[in-house]
């Protein structure tokens, strides 16, 4: 199961493509709304279903209609960003995205790597496992909050505002230089 830490750093990461980065910071925490069920004792639940998806965002969309384009874009990426929790538990454990259509679902995926002296060989293996969904109230739901998937999301997570950090950094020096130079050409006339 992915933990909290790193759900929220994936949302992150796609939202501060989309919008500016102080805001992906805030619109980020939809990428973790999803595990709210846990609170109620059963951890995913209609929550993880695309059909709660479509009853949750039906009227956000509306709203964000009547309010204005801008807010559709807002909403449209809360959407991506809940979607994406869906589709990351796929890989994770039983999810309900289907529901009520189809049980739980947990897609298995790996590439095994073979090399001999007779050469590379690579077989990929897909299982798609179904269960039928459990949304019997539990007295205590167990999750990681922060695990390995979470660290190394935070380090890559840091070389991304590193190397952002970097290349801004370097963009407006060459502006100045260029500013400068004009300013030194046109002084020289």
């Amino acid at each position: 199961m992915l933990d909290l830490l790193a759900h929220y750093l994936v949302s992150y990461l796609i939202a501060r493509t989309i919008v500016e980065p102080r805001y992906a910071l805030i619109i980020a925490f939809v990428g973790v709304v999803a595990d709210v069920d846990a609170l109620l004792g059963v951890h995913r639940w209609i929550t993880h279903s695309t059909l709660g998806v479509l009853l949750a965002s039906t009227p956000l969309l509306a709203l964000a209609y009547v309010l204005g384009e801008r807010y559709v874009k807002v909403v449209l990426l809360a959407l991506l960003l809940y979607t994406l929790h869906l589709v990351l538990d796929l890989f994770t454990g039983p999810t309900p995205i289907l529901y009520p259509l189809v049980g739980s679902i947990r897609v298995k995926l790996e590439v095994i790597g073979l090399y001999s002296d007779t050469g590379i060989a690579l077989t990929p293996r897909i299982t798609v496992e179904t269960w039928k969904p459990d949304f019997t109230p539990q007295p205590a739901i167990e999750g990681p909050i922060v695990s390995e998937a979470g660290i190394i999301l935070v380090v890559v997570t840091a070389l991304v505002l590193v190397l952002d950090y970097l290349g801004k950094k370097r963009s407006v020096k060459q502006r100045i230089r260029a500013e400068h130079s004009i300013t030194v050409r046109r002084w020289k006339r």
